[in-house]
């Protein structure tokens, strides 16, 4: 099915379907965060209807909890997240809720996969004791401060660079795996993309680990069990939902775990991967457009159309309602 039959407007073709929907969750950056990296007036705003409207809101992304809590919390948003690409589930008071740990046997076979590009790279572990970084210095400090962290507005200082960049532990492999600690993620970054292509392969022929993207520039490696649509599905169940109660907003690589799920209905972004977008029921605009609150918008519309019972349930959820661990 084509993008041009793929509208808003899929919302009404089926209003029972739009009615069955109780939590919709998103992906943070390309969907629900705009080209800026913040949660815009129109998202934000698209939250509270979805609460008032008895629809419980999670984001489900490849952050940690602290990355991922940062917009969200300057936007005033408490939610659930599944964070880094399903590894661990948090409620909205950051109370880990279930955990899919990286073993140091995995990790050592993601840097004999890159090895051979490996001063080239930048190698980011996420783990319990915080998120440690495997890099040249020079080649850490000019990804990060382009990339994660881009200039606003005038020029920083030194210091203020310092402070951006102060969480980030520099290690060299030797000290990591001296350490005691447990990791969740691993991340491949580079702006080369060709080289980000050039290691897909290897590192795809670990065994038992689970290897998607969020952005050209990125490999995110986790445990075999830990994706996004383990995550939502776990998530989905804990709460005593179907997967047809569910909607999904996604636009990367590593949305397709959950995009792909029989959910009530799957949304791409207009900014998403093509692969993506096939295998959406929906496209929606871009992020920069307010996608995300597009998409939301006609869901309600269709829920309170014309015709039909009433919405199921329309009491919003209770906050802390737990999460099965």
């Amino acid at each position: 099915m084509k993008d041009k039959d793929k509208g808003l407007e899929r919302f009404t073709s089926s209003r029972e379907r739009s009615r069955r929907i109780r939590a919709v969750a998103t992906d943070m950056d390309g969907s629900f965060l705009d080209g800026s990296g913040m949660v815009s007036p129109a998202n934000q705003a698209a939250v509270e209807k979805l609460r008032k409207a008895g629809i419980r809101f999670m984001v489900c992304t490849g952050r940690s909890l602290r990355e991922g809590s940062e917009p969200l919390k300057k936007a005033g948003i408490s939610c659930d997240m599944i964070a880094m690409n399903g590894a661990a589930v948090y409620d909205a008071d950051g109370v880990r809720k279930r955990e899919y740990l990286l073993s140091m046997e995995k990790i050592q076979a993601v840097f004999h996969a890159v090895e051979a590009v490996r001063s080239q790279l930048i190698l980011q572990l996420v783990t319990e004791q915080g998120e440690f970084i495997l890099a040249d210095e020079a080649v850490f400090r000019r990804f990060f401060l382009t990339r994660i962290f881009p200039p606003q507005g005038e020029g920083r200082t030194g210091e203020e660079e310092d402070r951006l960049l102060a969480d980030f532990i520099r290690i060299t492999p030797e000290e990591f795996f001296k350490l005691d600690v447990q990791c969740y993620k691993a991340v491949t970054l580079s702006e080369d993309t060709g080289l980000i292509r050039q290691i897909e392969g290897p590192l795809k022929a670990i065994s038992g680990v689970c290897v998607a993207a969020s952005f050209p520039t990125n490999w995110e490696i986790t445990h075999e069990n830990a994706s996004k649509g383990e995550g939502l599905a776990d998530y989905a169940a804990g709460l005593g939902l179907s997967l047809d109660q569910v909607m999904a907003v996604g636009d990367g690589d590593n949305d397709i775990s959950m995009i792909g799920l029989p959910l009530g209905w799957s949304v791409a972004m207009g900014n998403g991967a093509e692969r993506l977008k096939e295998a959406a029921d929906i496209v929606t605009r871009s992020n920069r457009e307010d996608g995300f609150a597009a998409a939301v918008d006609a869901l309600l519309a269709a829920r309170d159309g014309e015709g039909g019972e009433p919405p199921e349930e329309r009491v919003p959820l209770e906050d802390g309602e737990p999460l099965r661990k």
